[in-house]
């Protein structure tokens, strides 16, 4: 029984893994505000902090719609996702792991609260903590699942996006 629990459980951690990542989508790709002069001011990184994890509702919505491709591009393309599946390498490796988690695990009412996020610069990194609903096997009962989420952040080129990503349960299930 604690098999097939944990096995479930890592079914929909995979499923979910590199959701919060996200937050680092390319909306927010403005980063100075315009002053009444010509000058323009530069946001801080607590600005840019807030506005990252605004952003990760995309993310979240994406999650719950099993779009493997959306959430894989808040990856850069050397990207890393860790789960308790294992690890994933490159945004085209990750999307196919989320494709497949998604096909074998009906994931849904995904949110993802983020404690805390930390920018310095071109490099951040957040750590948040999850919870979703999984349907189980076999009988397609729902039951609850939640866990935590650290990442690393890099801007290039203007655009912040994941250089990498962990999932992983809450040992209280």
């Amino acid at each position: 029984m604690l098999t097939n629990k944990m096995s479930s459980l890592r079914r929909c951690l995979g499923a979910i893994g590199p959701v919060t990542m996200l937050l680092l989508l390319g909306p927010v790709q403005p980063m100075n505000a315009q002053t009444t002069g010509d000058q323009a001011k530069q946001i801080s990184d607590e600005q840019i902090g807030k506005m990252l994890a605004a952003a990760d509702s995309y993310v979240v919505d994406a999650v719950n719609r099993h779009d493997a491709y959306a959430v894989a591009a808040a990856f850069w393309d050397d990207g890393i996702e860790v789960t308790p599946l294992g690890a994933f390498s490159g945004r085209a490796e990750i999307e196919k792991h989320l494709a497949e988690q998604y096909k074998a695990t009906d994931v849904r009412d995904f949110v993802e609260p983020i404690d805390e996020i930390h920018i310095s610069g071109d490099h951040g990194w957040f750590v948040a903590h999850w919870s979703a609903t999984n349907a189980t096997e076999p009988s397609g009962e729902r039951r609850p699942v939640k866990g935590y989420i650290t990442a690393v952040l890099e801007k290039r080129n203007g655009e912040w996006k994941a250089r990498m990503h962990t999932t992983f349960p809450s040992a209280a299930q």
